[in-house]
């Protein structure tokens, strides 16, 4: 009593399509990424971030949340699927 489901033949060739056009996207998503999302290959580190601003006390990625306590760098955990940025100072 089972039934087989029959599909046109222009429709399946249209949905293999489809799915093959649209495979890179999902098995690659990082290509997908827009130019403006991406840090700069000459962006800074943590490190010398905070010593080029002596007086920053908090900094962002755009994911994490950092603080520079005693000379010591402590971030929250990042954020889930965001998109890493220059870092910035938020607090002086």
């Amino acid at each position: 009593m089972s039934r087989s489901l029959r599909i046109d033949s222009s429709l399946a060739r249209r949905l293999i399509s489809v799915v093959l056009l649209l495979l890179p996207f999902f098995a690659f998503p990082q290509w997908s990424a827009r130019a403006e999302d991406k840090v700069p290959e000459t962006s800074p580190t943590m490190t010398e971030f905070v010593r080029d601003n002596p007086f920053c006390v908090d900094f962002t990625d755009g994911c994490s949340v950092c603080t520079v306590t005693d000379g010591k760098i402590i971030c929250s955990a990042p954020r889930i699927q965001c998109q890493v940025k220059a870092l910035t100072c938020t607090r002086q």
